[in-house]
């Protein structure tokens, strides 16, 4: 058996960690992974929320077994701390760092510790929580870990200067993690969702700039529980790339043939948003 099909040989995870599981699509990933009988430990920030959340999911499935932790993915010790309670209870076979937030405005307008913020919760968060919990899956050479990116991570859209560059840097880290993990059973799998409805995006939506609305308002949402479902299916088969929606698709797979003409579609679109049209 090769190192690669023993990273996808145990389906459902016996035992998964999610940041940011108190909502959106952390907690809908962690419903779907307790409906198949998955150990889970939940981390957030929030404490009140997340005992709610796995409060909820108790409720749903009796008998499930979840552990929340709240834990700040930011602090590199705080996130080192709860893997090792979680890897305590029993060991991990899928990390998933969906912990996250966003800011949307003109660049011009967007203080630098914007930018700064959400480095640090985004890009620093994941490898925080990556860090420690990949290092005991490589060494029993089994499992499994899901870094949720956005389709911002693909494309640079208007309003999201902020946003997409910690998208990027997501996805260069999923990269070069899955090269290096690989040899070792471990897969490893970056998300690209588009719009999810989540109270992330509800709040969101408040402060969107004209240009990126219009953009963003090409497709609907998708449910945090459709998403949940595709991205823990690209999981399963062992996908680098799991791409949600046909936007995320397009500018994954077709790139770079297919970039002018999205960028110039971008281009007419905030320009006619941007004048009120």
């Amino acid at each position: 058996m090769t190192s690669l099909s023993r990273a996808r040989a145990s389906w459902p995870p016996r035992h998964a960690v999610i940041s940011g599981g108190s909502s959106g699509i952390g907690l809908a990933m962690a419903h779907a992974l307790a409906a198949q009988g998955t150990r889970l430990t939940l981390l957030a920030r929030d404490p009140a929320r997340l005992e709610g959340a796995a409060a909820a999911i108790r409720a749903a499935r009796p008998g499930a077994e979840v552990l929340a932790l709240p834990a700040d993915m930011r602090e590199a010790s705080a996130a080192a701390a709860a893997v090792a309670r979680a890897e305590a209870q029993a060991p991990l076979d899928l990390v998933v760092a969906c912990a996250g937030a966003v800011r949307a405005g003109a660049f011009a307008e967007l203080p630098p510790e914007t930018h700064r913020e959400l480095m640090e919760t985004n890009y620093f968060g994941a490898l925080n929580l990556l860090r420690p919990a990949l290092a005991p899956m490589r060494a029993r050479g089994a499992g499994r870990a899901l870094i949720v990116g956005s389709a911002a991570g693909l494309a640079g859209f208007w309003g999201y200067s902020a946003y997409s560059p910690t998208k990027f840097a997501l996805r260069g880290l999923g990269e070069a993690l899955r090269a290096e993990c690989r040899p070792d059973g471990v897969s490893v799998s970056i998300a690209h969702p588009p719009d999810t409805e989540t109270p992330q995006l509800a709040a969101e939506r408040a402060e969107r700039p004209p240009q990126l609305a219009a953009i963003a308002g090409a497709a609907p949402p998708l449910s945090a529980e459709a998403v949940a479902a595709a991205l823990l299916r690209g999981v399963r088969r062992g996908r680098g790339d799991v791409p949600v929606g046909l936007a995320a698709w397009a500018l994954l797979r077709l790139a770079p043939a297919a970039r002018p003409a999205v960028d110039a579609w971008f281009a007419w679109t905030a320009a006619r948003a941007g004048r009120g049209n």
